[in-house]
């Protein structure tokens, strides 16, 4: 352990620190407390990597333990920050506990028996599908950020995916990558571990210090206003809370178009096929949606409108479900049964059954 990798492991320390606490400081619904863990957990990273601990110690499993979870709280951020029709996450809890349950397995010395008999198919699945599921965990993050962009109505947020995109989920990546590299390699990174080890904490330095300026800087309460929509409840109904004249209109234009012309009707309709249809700009009408109709998204947005009428279709015909979805709207029945069920609580045929048609 060198003391350029001290140095900078320490700055990189500093920076998740001062994340942590101001999170838990400022913001102490589940989002503070994910964040501050999160930041814990990339500091016992830190730790491990910089200080040579001697392997199986008790400090550095505790530490290996920590920093394992840093991939995975990451992917909890980005769930609740950019997925507003929560989802069940089993699958994510189940790959975590298979990450440890593989780790145990390794430490417990069972893969130097496999490999004694030569069975490297044990070994692969022991030493390098823990890295593997936590190098999806921040794909998939990634993924999720760049999946909802579009049709993102909170241009606060729309932001953030970005600096999320380029910033934190990068870095994890970079980070996991090496780390297979380093098991792949053993001792070509690994030995002495000092590159590897002050690179990774440059990276983390610097976007924590970049986001760490952001959080100083926002006066303007941006990020408020993107956490806020954690706790934030979709409206029954579109409704209009506005008092300039010019949006009033505007807003009853868009109703118009999707209550009485059934815009929403048409497969793969983007905000920005609706701004053309009523003759606004394409921010303009993300704007009117998410302050004045109060909808996070413009796929929520949507399925108010389609969901009500499949309803009704669902009640009043015996259409099959799969004509249903498509004369709503949507291309596919997944798609059509996931919406129904995030709005109503049950399936399309639950909800035929139980209205006797």
């Amino acid at each position: 352990m060198n003391t350029a990798t001290i140095i900078i492991s320490a700055m990189a320390i500093s920076q998740f620190v001062f994340l942590a606490v101001h999170f838990l400081i400022h913001y102490r619904q589940s989002m503070g407390k994910l964040v501050a863990a999160f930041s814990v957990c990339t500091i016992a990273y830190l730790l491990n990597e910089s200080m040579g601990l001697e392997d199986g110690s008790l400090t550095d499993i505790v530490l290996d333990v920590m920093a394992t979870l840093a991939p995975f709280l990451l992917w909890l951020i980005a769930s609740k920050l950019f997925i507003d029709e929560r989802e069940k996450q089993t699958l994510a809890w189940l790959a975590i506990a298979l990450c440890y349950t593989l780790d145990i397995v390794s430490a417990a010395g069972f893969v130097g028996n496999a490999m004694n008999g030569s069975n490297t198919t044990v070994s692969f699945t022991v030493y390098f599908v823990p890295q593997l599921i936590l190098l999806g965990f921040p794909l998939h993050a990634i993924y999720m950020a760049i999946r909802g962009y579009d049709s993102d109505l909170l241009e606060e947020r729309r932001t953030f995916r970005l600096a999320f995109i380029t910033g934190l989920g990068v870095v994890v990546i970079f980070i996991v990558t090496c780390d297979i590299l380093n098991d792949v390699l053993q001792d070509g990174l690994a030995g002495g571990g000092a590159p590897y080890v002050i690179l990774a904490s440059l990276c983390l330095f610097l976007v924590a210090l970049i986001f760490n300026l952001g959080l100083v800087q926002s006066s303007s309460g941006a990020l408020n206003r993107v956490l806020a929509y954690e706790t934030t409840e979709l409206a029954a109904e579109p409704g209009n809370h506005t008092t300039d004249t010019l949006d009033v209109n505007l807003v009853q234009a868009i109703e118009r178009a999707m209550q009485d012309e059934h815009l929403y009707r048409e497969a793969g309709l983007t905000i920005a096929d609706l701004a053309k249809h009523v003759g606004v700009l394409e921010y303009k009408a993300r704007q009117l949606i998410n302050k004045s109709m109060r909808y996070k998204n413009f796929n929520q947005f949507l399925n108010n409108y389609r969901i009500k009428e499949a309803c009704q279709l669902i009640h009043s015909t015996r259409f099959p479900v799969s004509r249903i979805a498509m004369d709503v709207g949507y291309s596919s029945l997944s798609a059509f049964n996931r919406a129904f069920k995030e709005r109503t609580g049950r399936t399309p045929s639950e909800y035929r059954r139980q209205q006797g048609s």
